[in-house]
């Protein structure tokens, strides 16, 4: 029965975190320029907040004892200034984006191959679905990666309609290995 709902709750989480990139995927379908300025924005307020948060805690120390956080200034200030620069400059950031992504999506195909490599091991029976979906993930990155869009409005877009693509294949992978889970609970 632990495993069961073990199971259970990875499917869950999986199926959530499958509905937030299909979510996330819709918004920067929908709209490019404001979604990724507004990422830059936080992504930056973040880092200025983190760098601030670890001066801090670098001056705050006593330094007649050894440094425990010894590397919190110079982390500190690189992560300030990188906010700052996000912050200040957003569109050079939101240049850097679309290959960051591409990488990611990937990172995310390779990682898939081996999940089918896995499943059929494992003796799935669909796990050549998975490994397809799992190529096309790789060749989505690839195409971003070579960056032949004219405008990062539609480039935004594209990652939009990946992270759709990207949500949706989480769920088939879900749907396929609970059918074949529930097969082998029946059969035992």
């Amino acid at each position: 029965m632990y495993f069961q709902e073990i199971i259970e709750k990875l499917k869950k989480n999986w199926i959530c975190s499958a509905i937030l990139c299909i979510l996330a995927g819709l918004v920067m379908l929908l709209w490019p320029g404001p979604v990724l300025e507004g990422l830059c924005y936080v992504m930056g307020g973040v880092a200025i907040a983190s760098g601030v948060i670890r001066m801090v805690r670098y001056f705050k120390q006593e330094h007649s004892r050894p440094v425990i956080f010894q590397s919190d200034l110079i982390v500190g200030l690189f992560s300030l200034g990188l906010g700052i620069f996000m912050v200040s400059k957003p569109q050079t950031v939101m240049g850097l984006v679309p290959t960051l992504f591409a990488i990611v999506m990937i990172g995310f195909g390779i990682a898939n191959i081996l999940r089918s490599v896995d499943a059929k091991k494992a003796g799935f029976t669909r796990w050549g679905l998975l490994l397809a979906l799992a190529i096309v993930s790789m060749l989505l990155g690839y195409v971003i990666l070579l960056g032949p869009f004219a405008t990062m409005a539609v480039t935004v877009s594209v990652i939009g309609a990946c992270l759709i693509y990207e949500g949706v294949t989480e769920l088939v992978t879900v749907l396929v290995a609970g059918k074949q889970i529930d097969a082998w609970r029946k059969s035992l």
